[in-house]
């Protein structure tokens, strides 16, 4: 007999005891943890409104209740300390870092209270200084504005639709008052304060300018006419306004331009943009009031302009060609449309400018006053580039037939904006990018390839052909003749080279070489490389300065960040199983914070350096979720219907036991695998809410589809039957209690599969289409009024053809057409003002259902549109698809509005009461 070492024996006895006994913890824990419920939503908190001071002592953030409490949170970067401020939003901090204000809200309770007695409070805000800590409470006032030294404040009172300026001494609280003000702004490094004047007569209307320091008031310029469009560009110190010129004999009203340079200096210069003044202004154009742009040295303002149309005079009134009789005869209410209109007349009604015409660009150069028109009859559109001697011009007229059904194509034009001349360089090409800040390259996309031009020689070169690399995009399953770039990533600053992208990488390519170095390593990996900007006001990149990249797993669904110079080597500095994003970085100093969460944690603030050691988690959202069940999500794997392999998210019942069985709810769109680490939080009024459907027991699956061109719903039904037969064979969802829910484009899916496939027990879809011809041929509101044949051919129906090209594809993938086959019970949710997807499109399944004796029902909720907006509703839909899916997956008793219908005057009854 072996002898026993009693001692060894003993500690293994006594590690088996701990184990057992954790394991006998962990159980008991997990049975003392509760699920969450309706009452328990409200509490759910999520963080917005994140930021740090730009001298990097402060950060800053708010957290909402869906309750509808507001609390905002100030931290002390260098002391660590947090203050809460309960009942504050809309915080911000001064540029100079000096202020911090918020407003003074009610709480959710009161704010609910507030809004149905539909009570008005006046507007509360609090100033604080960061540096003494000393507060100033401003009241009853509409907006504020601080001065660029942040030694004064403007507020604006409003009273009977006058403005009234107060002008406040920060420092010694001594105020100043200006009447009848209409906008204002402060000079972004300074103190001077420009102020429009409107009067009752227009007298008095002037532009004036305030010096607080010295109390003097100047008139920049004064007519009995309206100013507008007051702006005081930073870059260039250039003060714009607008002032507006009527013609009695035309429609609408064109503008003069003014700008000063240098305002508050010795060498102040001022300008003033008449169209009169120059004989190469366009005959019977006006110039248009918005997107005026201005270059970073302030001689170059860029503008629109657009027909300007005389009235008809009753007197002079001219028979019109389309008019059917004599002038006697009342005019009819009547359009004409013309099959070769290249945009409809409904998209014409709903332009911006209700017409086929579109504006052009214009610039005028300040100091030789002088104006060039951008683009004319032969130039369809201009990249505008500010800071940039030579732009883009795109033409696309001579490809109109292909571009009004998806497919456009565009000649280039290299257009100079001192001459006005125009050349055109390229034909045939389906986009470009911008030119070098030199003036002499740009990229274009054509043929599958990035190509590069040189503006001077006017040649061109491919750039991508002998990489060993993909930089198009050619798993994208829409069937476009050109598959999209993966990207450019912008220009150095010097012009001596560029970033472009493929599928992973990041790429350097070198101007005067054509040199082309991989400059991260994520094709090894499957890791997405991308470069992230840290600065919005300044588009081009320093290559001796460090770059950050974000990183996204294209498998694993990691993200995270690194940064490095280019040639210099990149390293990594975070990347977890979790949503790692919205990299900020303080104006002046090097700390940065990010945003990171999970679908089992909440979105926090992390507070960090440009090396990212040591991030700190600064806020704590929902940390009562401890005390609740919560499920897990992981990804599975499965064939798809083109015989690739795909991915899905695979939700956990909240309460989960191995080894019992669950029903499930298949939730269905295009790729939704990138939402694997999202925090869903549990909501009344979202009504496709995973965690809701968690909490009641379900496991929730977010399968990705590819779709095959021409058979989108054939697909679809294919890649989902995979998909759950690779989730039913793990073994914890019982196959016979699946569920299917979808909107929209997900709508149409869940209204087409049942009628192809029986593996699901019940389907929810809200506001899909199901009829793809009529839907094809129709007018879509939501889309500017134009038709959907692009939309269906290339965009997201991916038919690829005409109804009448192919007409057993279009019938093969209309759930109406296929409505003989249909066992599943399906809840069909529509609005009746439903701009996106026409809710006739519900009509017609629902006929067709009642036609074939088929279990249908069709929700209809009142003014909505393609999702629903009113609480109210959107309540009691989630409730619906719980009382749907409960009773056929989980076998629960079926409400009567399932079983029978109801007469109409009786659900008015219910719904009253």
């Amino acid at each position: 007999m072996q002898k026993t070492n009693s001692k060894k024996h003993t500690l293994i006895l006594l590690i088996l005891n701990l184990i057992l006994g954790l394991n006998s913890f962990d159980i008991k824990a997990q049975d003392s943890l509760k699920l969450v419920t309706p009452d328990d939503y409200e509490k759910w908190e999520s963080i917005n409104n994140y930021a740090l001071s730009n001298d990097g002592n402060w950060l800053k953030y708010q957290i909402n209740t869906q309750g509808g409490d507001q609390t905002t949170y100030l931290y002390n970067i260098k002391s660590g300390k947090l203050d809460t401020i309960i009942n504050a939003a809309k915080s911000s901090f001064s540029e100079k870092s000096i202020w911090f204000s918020y407003d003074i809200v009610p709480s959710g309770k009161e704010a609910k209270r507030i809004n149905k007695n539909k009570d008005k409070k006046p507007r509360k805000t609090v100033l604080l200084n960061l540096k003494s800590m000393d507060t100033i409470n401003l009241e009853d006032y509409s907006y504020f504005n601080i001065s660029g030294t942040e030694n004064f404040i403007a507020l604006v009172k409003e009273n009977n639709n006058t403005k009234t300026l107060i002008v406040k001494n920060l420092e010694t609280s001594s105020n100043l008052t200006f009447g009848n003000i209409t906008e204002f702004r402060w000079q972004p490094e300074g103190d001077l304060l420009a102020m429009l004047i409107k009067t009752e007569d227009n007298i008095g209307n002037t532009i004036q300018l305030y010096n607080p320091n010295t109390g003097t008031l100047k008139v920049l310029d004064q007519k009995d006419v309206e100013y507008s469009g007051l702006n005081w560009f930073e870059k260039s110190n250039t003060l714009f306004v607008r002032r507006k010129v009527e013609n009695k004999d035309y429609e609408n009203n064109t503008f003069d331009l003014l700008a000063w340079n240098n305002i508050g200096k010795k060498n102040t210069s001022s300008f003033v943009f008449n169209q009169n003044d120059f004989e190469n202004f366009p005959i019977e154009t006006r110039i248009l009031p918005d997107r005026i742009s201005i270059s970073d040295d302030g001689n170059h303002i860029f503008f629109k302009t657009f027909s300007w149309n005389k009235k008809v005079s009753e007197e002079n009134k001219e028979k019109d060609s389309t008019a059917t009789d004599t002038d006697k005869i009342e005019s009819p209410d009547l359009e004409i449309w013309n099959s070769r209109d290249v945009v409809i007349i409904p998209a014409q009604k709903r332009s911006r400018m209700k017409d086929i015409e579109t504006p052009k660009n214009a610039v005028w150069h300040l100091k030789e006053n002088k104006i060039v028109q951008l683009n004319d009859s032969l130039v369809d559109d201009v990249k505008i580039q500010q800071n940039n001697e030579v732009m883009i011009g795109l033409d696309g007229t001579p490809y109109d037939f292909e571009a009004m059904f998806g497919r456009p194509s565009y000649d280039a034009y290299v257009i100079n904006s001192l001459t006005g001349a125009k050349t055109k360089v390229l034909e045939n090409i389906f986009d470009t990018w911008d030119v070098s800040p030199n003036n002499t390259f740009f990229v274009y996309l054509k043929n599958n390839h990035l190509h590069l031009f040189d503006i001077n020689s006017k040649t061109t070169s491919n750039i991508t052909k002998n990489i060993d690399a993909t930089f198009i995009n050619f798993e994208d399953d829409h069937p476009l003749p050109q598959k999209r770039a993966f990207g450019f990533g912008g220009w150095s600053k010097d012009s001596k080279s560029f970033f472009i992208y493929s599928e992973f990488d990041v790429w350097q390519v070198f101007t005067k070489t054509g040199n082309i170095r991989k400059i991260t390593n994520g094709k090894d990996e499957n890791i997405v490389y991308r470069i992230v900007s840290l600065d919005r006001d300044e588009p081009l990149i320093d290559t001796d300065e460090l770059i950050y990249f974000s990183l996204f797993g294209k498998y694993s669904k990691q993200t995270g960040y690194a940064s490095g110079i280019p040639g210099k080597g990149i390293k990594r500095h975070i990347f977890e199983d979790a949503s790692i994003t919205r990299l900020m970085k303080a104006k002046n100093a090097n700390d940065m914070i990010f945003v990171k969460q999970s679908y089992v944690q909440s979105p926090n603030v992390y507070l960090t350096n440009s090396t990212f050691s040591n991030p700190l988690q600064i806020s704590n959202t929902n940390p009562f979720q401890k005390n609740y069940n919560w499920g897990k999500a992981k990804l599975v794997s499965f064939t798809n219907a083109l015989g690739k392999e795909a991915q899905g998210i695979l939700y956990y019942p909240a309460d989960y036991k191995e080894g019992e069985k669950y029903p499930m709810i298949t939730y269905i769109y295009e790729k939704l695998t990138r939402g694997l680490n999202r925090y869903i939080m549990p909501s009344k009024t979202d009504y496709y809410n995973t965690t809701v459907w968690t909490q009641n027991g379900y496991f929730v699956l977010n399968p990705d589809i590819d779709f095959i061109a021409g058979n989108p719903g054939v697909s679809s039904t294919k890649t989902l039957e995979n998909a759950v037969s690779a989730v039913v064979d793990l073994g914890d969802v019982d196959p016979s209690k699946v569920g299917l829910i979808g909107h929209s484009w997900g709508g149409y899916q869940a209204g087409y599969v049942p009628t192809q496939t029986n593996i699901f027990a019940a389907s929810v879809a809200g506001a899909g289409l199901t009829d793809l011809i009529s839907m094809n041929l129709a007018i879509t509101p939501a889309f500017g009024g134009r038709p959907e044949n692009d939309h269906f051919e290339v965009g997201q129906e991916r038919m690829d053809t005409a109804p009448w090209v192919s007409p057993e594809n279009y019938i093969k993938n209309s759930s109406v057409m296929q409505i003989e086959k249909l066992n599943t019970p399906i809840l069909f949710e529509v609005g009746d003002n439903d701009l996106n997807v026409n809710w006739a499109q519900g009509i017609e399944y629902y006929n067709a259902a009642r036609r074939a004796n088929k279990p249908f029902i069709l929700l209809v909720y009142a003014k909505e549109g393609h999702g629903l907006r009113a609480d109210k509703n959107r309540i009691d839909y989630q409730q619906r698809i719980l009382k749907w899916f409960g009773h056929y997956l989980k076998g629960e008793v079926a409400e009567d509005w399932i079983t029978k219908g109801i007469p109409y005057a009786e659900q008015q009854r219910r719904l009253k009461n």
